[in-house]
C-alpha cells in the first residue's frame, strides 16, 4: 500500500461525503429535522453515498454553510455525486 509523505497509509476507500456532512450538520436528528425527512431516508442516502433529491441537497448545503454561496454550491455538487466545478 502506498504511503503519504508523513508516513501514514493512504485510505483504502474514498470518504463518504453524506456521512461527513451529517456530522457537520449536527448529527442525524438535526439533519432529519432541518430537511424534514425521515430517518430511513437519511440512512438510505448515507448507504448510497449521494443524495438524489435536489431540494434536499440545496437545503442541506445551506444548513452547513449559512450565508456562504460558494461553499454551499461546492458541497451541493459533492452531495449530488457530481464532479467538482471547473474554476
Amino acid at each position: 500500500m502506498p504511503r503519504r509523505q508523513n508516513g501514514r497509509n493512504v485510505p483504502r476507500t474514498p470518504v463518504n461525503i453524506v456521512y461527513r456532512t451529517i456530522q457537520a450538520a449536527g448529527g442525524p436528528t438535526a439533519v432529519c429535522h432541518g430537511l424534514r425527512i425521515s430517518e430511513p431516508t437519511l440512512k438510505r442516502w448515507r448507504r448510497a453515498g449521494t443524495v438524489p433529491d435536489a431540494r434536499a441537497v440545496l437545503e442541506w448545503a445551506a444548513l452547513v454553510h449559512p450565508g456562504a454561496a460558494e461553499p454551499q454550491l461546492r458541497l451541493a455538487r459533492r452531495l449530488a455525486g457530481l464532479p467538482a466545478a471547473r474554476r
